[in-house]
């Protein structure tokens, strides 16, 4: 998305050079939802400081507005106190009839959940209504993923494991196993553990025919073992999606990115080299209904 000339914006690692640069008319609106029309009229003849520093508040206030409205648990991640601070509690209170076209364009969200039993009804209606904002659903082998989440929360990945707050408990857990084998045996047997459950929750989109469904062994590559070929389907595929004119070769030189704060491998099929046939047997017992669903056999 990045390559698209996308912003990002939501609940990852956002780093200044992919932040959002957001226009003057999308400042203001973002004014205008959290503090009312009479403070953004005021801002509009600001000290230009001014102007960027109470837009910029709001528009993060906004977008943590947001982000309850779309059910993360935010409370659970980040605690009570910035969750529940003045600024965001009167962003969700005087944005929350608001729809989400109005807020600023040229904006990826990165949700590492969208829980259809969890999002405000009144977004689901405007998505279903209008198509829009344009929801691309990403997917892995459940199995490489909890070997991702294992290695990631082990601290094998080069800049940390984050800041939701679940992740100290488990990093906690993994690394109380000296072995391999015993964290995940762990990881597959605990229902808590993070992105256990996620597919399942997760199965609305990757069903649902306005959503564009891509897996990450279609999109990796190469370079991650896989194909040109599905790979440039795929891109395409987005592309199309988002309306974008954009080259699928250029596109696909920037997607494999070792320097993610989360990278570690980026392999297909990387669970085959680690798990035993013990790891097999419980993932065959917890997670078969979802490996068949998403094609994973």
């Amino acid at each position: 998305m990045v390559a698209l000339g996308y912003g990002m914006y939501g609940q990852s690692r956002i780093t200044d050079d992919i932040r959002p640069e957001l226009s003057r008319p999308a400042r203001l609106r973002a004014a205008r939802l959290v503090h009312g029309a009479e403070r953004a009229a005021e801002l509009e003849n600001a000290d230009p400081d001014v102007f960027d520093q109470v837009t910029g508040q709001a528009w993060e206030a906004l977008g943590w507005a947001w982000q309850a409205r779309l059910g993360l648990p935010l409370e659970n991640r980040y605690g009570a106190t910035l969750v529940n601070s003045e600024l965001v509690a009167q962003a969700r209170s005087r944005s929350i009839g608001s729809r989400f076209s109005d807020t600023p364009e040229n904006v990826c969200w990165i949700l590492p959940e969208l829980d259809i039993k969890k999002i405000d009804g009144n977004f689901i209606q405007e998505w279903a209504d209008t198509g829009e904002p344009r929801i691309i659903f990403m997917y892995r082998d459940p199995r490489d993923v909890i070997l991702s989440m294992v290695n990631f929360l082990s601290g094998k990945t080069a800049a940390g494991f984050g800041n939701f707050s679940e992740f100290k408990v488990f990093s906690a857990i993994l690394n109380s196993f000296p072995t391999m084998d015993e964290k995940l045996e762990y990881a597959l047997s605990d229902p808590a553990f993070p992105c256990m459950g996620d597919h399942r929750r997760a199965l609305w989109l990757l069903h649902h025919p306005r959503v564009c469904a891509v897996s990450f062994e279609e999109l990796v590559g190469p370079r991650g073992l896989g194909t040109e070929q599905r790979q440039d389907a795929a891109i395409r595929r987005i592309l199309d999606f988002v309306g974008s004119r954009s080259s699928p070769a250029e596109v696909a030189e920037k997607i494999f990115r070792e320097d993610s704060f989360s990278f570690f491998k980026g392999q297909i099929g990387a669970w085959r080299e680690v798990f035993t046939a013990r790891h097999r047997e419980i993932a065959e017992s917890v997670l078969g209904d979802v490996l068949s669903s998403y094609g994973y056999v």
